[in-house]
């Protein structure tokens, strides 16, 4: 009952000018319903009738039932709407509203003359259920004036909106059936109405007048449609009270009068309900609908537009992914090569179409190789980028001291390289990991330094044993200018035959269905079996037993590996 005015019907609501017409509806409502009562009250020598049992009883029940179909539909409404609506007063409304159909129905059938219930049918029965029925709903009325629009309930049990006021209904035909003079006495046929009764309809006219002081008040802040509506229909039903404190017959003028108020009060308020919570939704679902159709016509046309510089610019980083690819491979070391004393075999599996792990092997001179692995963070173009930069850092520095006569030792490259990045504009949260070695030909002396790789070298020695060589270093990348790493030189002596297996982590975490990584024992065990096959046939082993493992499952990582051999 609260929508705001911009939501209600644009004939029924003209923004903030609308200051008469806002009333309009409550005004004619009341003098239309005073004039008929009042004209009905002054002119009651002449118009007031006694009608025939039979006539009467056809016009009250369809009167009746036609009250209750409002109700219960009013009812219906809010229930269905559900959690969609979780505004507190509107559950009160739904549950009064199915409270006082169900008695409204004991009230129709215990109405005299008609068959009853449970028990025959009576004048004191169907005053008393009509007595409880609007007692319930000026309750239920003037509780939710109290309620405010906007106060929401998370979740309301439908026991306390469908069980509980059908319970109450039953308890009370029970009890009327069964305990009738538990009850006071509300007409005395001949006479007329109690003093009870004609109390307790002016406590049920009392409360409803408060209510709509309540409702008045709020509808005076918002001027909204729907209250002016409401307000409307307590009107009718406050005049309908009124007609039933003034008939002295059953079957007379003013309870035929009294039901007609009612029934047009109750079709406004199924009418407030249905507004609020299915007729305003699908306004503004129209709305929404013309709005977008404005922007129908131009769509196609718009969505081909984007889907074409979509693709144009999805080409181009295609077209630039494939540039860095080949300018990635072109720095590559091949994937076989032969170093005198030293074979050499490599395998390159990259995430994605460019990747951020590197590798490499120079010949230094006639004596040594260098070699390097290593691992970038991230992967695609950044990652690609920062490889390129790695492999032409350690590739264009003097690899001597003072001439031919010394070399710089691997640790001492790894120092240099990590003060050449840190000269760089790279960002602070790329870094590299790498080993960086020299291989003496003649002596086949192996030294390397880490900068913290996070995988160990394997050697397979001719006895058939797999060594795992530990290591530690600091990474490449940025922390404090003045902090200067201790790389350390590992030494290690091969012999023919034996063969050196460096990786990067994608191959040991590569993970099957199951979410199991590959890890470094069944590289051992690969190896363990497999050592004494030459390097390119144990890297098809590697890799056999990698894709039997994993079957179809997508990398998540660069895989990458080299096979050195001592001849």
């Amino acid at each position: 009952m609260n929508a705001k005015i911009e939501n209600a019907p644009k004939g029924l609501i003209s923004g903030r000018n609308m200051d008469f017409s806002a009333y309009r509806l409550i005004i004619i409502s009341f003098f239309s319903s005073a004039v008929i009562f009042y004209f009905v009250r002054f002119l009651e020598n002449k118009f007031y009738k006694v009608y025939v049992q039979e006539h009467f009883l056809v016009l009250h029940t369809v009167a009746e039932f036609a009250s209750i179909i409002m109700y219960i539909a009013s009812f219906l409404v809010i229930y269905y709407v559900g959690n969609r609506d979780r505004r507190l007063r509107m559950k009160v409304l739904a549950g009064i509203l199915l409270f006082v159909g169900c008695v409204d129905f004991w009230h129709t059938f215990s109405y005299k003359g008609m068959p009853g219930l449970l028990v025959p049918s009576s004048v004191q029965a169907a005053t008393a259920y009509w007595i409880i029925g609007r007692l319930g709903l000026s309750i239920g009325i003037l509780t939710s004036s109290f309620i405010p629009i906007k106060r929401k309930v998370e979740k309301i049990s439908n026991w306390l909106m469908v069980g509980l006021p059908l319970l109450l209904s039953l308890g009370f035909l029970l009890y009327l059936s069964f305990f009738p003079k538990g009850f006071p006495l509300l007409f005395i046929e001949g006479q007329g109405l109690t003093p009870i009764k004609i109390i307790l309809e002016y406590i049920i006219i009392a409360m409803l007048l408060i209510a709509f002081i309540r409702f008045a008040i709020e509808f005076n802040k918002k001027k909204d449609f729907l209250l002016s509506l409401f307000l409307s229909a307590l009107i009718l039903t406050i005049f309908s009270e009124l007609a039933f404190v003034s008939y002295s017959n059953v079957y007379d003028i003013y309870n035929l009068l009294g039901h007609i108020y009612k029934l047009i009060s109750a079709y406004m308020i199924f009418k407030v309900l249905f507004i609020f919570n299915i007729h305003h939704p699908y306004n503004r679902l129209d709305r929404a609908e013309k709005e977008i159709s404005k922007y129908a016509n131009n769509l196609e046309q718009l969505v081909e537009l984007r889907t074409q510089e979509i693709h144009e610019a999805n080409t181009e980083m295609l077209r630039d992914l494939e540039y860095a690819k080949t300018i990635q491979k072109a720095i590559m070391s091949e994937k076989h090569e032969i170093y005198d004393s030293l074979e050499v075999f490599s395998e390159y599996i990259p995430y994605e179409k460019v990747g951020g792990d590197y590798y490499g092997f120079e010949d230094l001179n006639d004596e040594n190789v260098a070699f390097y692995i290593g691992d970038v963070a991230g992967h695609g173009i950044p990652a690609a980028m920062m490889t390129i930069f790695m492999k032409q850092t350690i590739v264009s520095s003097k690899p001597y001291h003072y001439g031919l006569e010394k070399m710089f030792s691997p640790k001492e490259v790894l120092t240099n390289l990590y003060r050449k990045y840190n000269e760089t504009d790279f960002p602070l949260e790329m870094y590299a990991l790498m080993l960086y070695g020299i291989y003496e030909k003649r002596t086949k002396k192996l030294v390397f330094s880490s900068a913290g790789l996070n995988t160990y070298p394997l050697i397979f020695r001719k006895n058939g044993m797999v060594e795992v060589v530990e290591h530690t270093g600091f990474p490449i990348c940025k922390i404090d200018a003045n902090y200067d790493p201790q790389f350390k030189d590992y030494h290690l002596v091969l012999d023919e035959g034996d063969k050196v297996l460096f990786y990067t982590d994608g191959l040991v975490e590569i993970a099957d269905r199951k979410g199991q990584p590959f890890g470094e024992e069944r590289i051992i065990d690969i190896m363990e079996k497999n050592g004494s096959l030459s390097p390119e046939l144990l890297s098809h082993e590697i890799l056999k037993n990698l894709e039997a493992f994993t079957k179809g499952v997508k990398l998540n990582d660069d895989v990458h590996y080299f096979i050195m051999e001592a001849k």
